[in-house]
């Protein structure tokens, strides 16, 4: 069995013939799905604040009308 520097050798060199074969067509479908899930975090976390947001102001609006 080889040592581990020819074998962490060997798997960046594999790592890095997959990363330069890529076509531009696979480079921008693999931008396009990383920026869809990025839009899709950022969106759901301001929703969560936004959620937030609006259950505070509803509980003081409650509680200046008197009724909790």
């Amino acid at each position: 069995m080889g040592d581990r520097s020819t074998t962490a050798t060997s798997y960046a060199g594999a790592a890095v013939s997959v990363l330069f074969g890529l076509t531009l067509t696979e480079w921008g479908i693999i931008v396009g799905i990383v920026t869809a899930l990025l839009t899709f975090g950022l969106n759901a976390w301001y929703q969560h604040r936004r959620n937030a947001r609006e259950e505070e102001a509803h509980r003081i609006a409650i509680e200046k009308m008197g009724l909790k």
